[in-house]
């Protein structure tokens, strides 16, 4: 006997997957559900909803970056999040990579152009407990940050220090 399931009934039984942590052949498994049948109705769920995925099966990496900062902040490992919200692992990895690479040459709109020898200005007074962070010091150079500077930032001005 084939059974007609409304769209209600399959959003409940995606959201229960996705809650269950299993994989989707053994949630179907013990629920009596076919996975075939699971899979279309997660894809049509997912249209329905406007999925970030183009008709072209593509996304851009402006997706791929939300959907990556999606599961860091979901608090569950890649290969399960990825299972639950029908997205290839490999893919996100190689998206990742790949976003990584085309971010490390790009320059920070928060960045000021600065040049050697310039004139400086002396930091205000330090109060007793504030903190500085670090101080680099060599030759005519002069550099502090305070603790809250982004340790990346700091990394790539060094880096581009030490090429000039």
């Amino acid at each position: 006997m084939v059974v007609r399931r409304t769209e209600d009934e399959w959003e409940e039984i995606i959201a229960a997957y996705k809650e269950s942590g299993q994989s989707q052949a053994a949630f179907c498994r013990d629920r009596g559900l076919s996975a075939k049948t699971l899979g279309a109705n997660m894809r049509k769920n997912r249209l329905r909803e406007g999925s970030t995925k183009k008709a072209s099966g593509h996304r851009s990496n402006e997706e791929w970056a939300h959907l990556i900062s999606e599961q860091s902040a979901s608090g569950m490992n890649r290969a399960a999040w990825c299972r639950i919200h029908g997205i290839s692992p490999d893919s996100m990895f190689s998206a990742e990579r790949r976003i990584t690479a085309q971010n490390q040459d790009k320059p920070d709109s928060e960045w000021i152009e600065f040049k050697l020898g310039a004139e400086t200005v002396d930091p205000p007074e330090k109060a007793s407990g504030d903190n500085w962070g670090i101080r680099i010091r060599g030759g005519d150079l002069d550099i502090e940050v305070s603790a809250d500077y982004p340790v990346e930032k700091l990394a790539v001005l060094i880096g581009k220090l030490v090429k000039t």
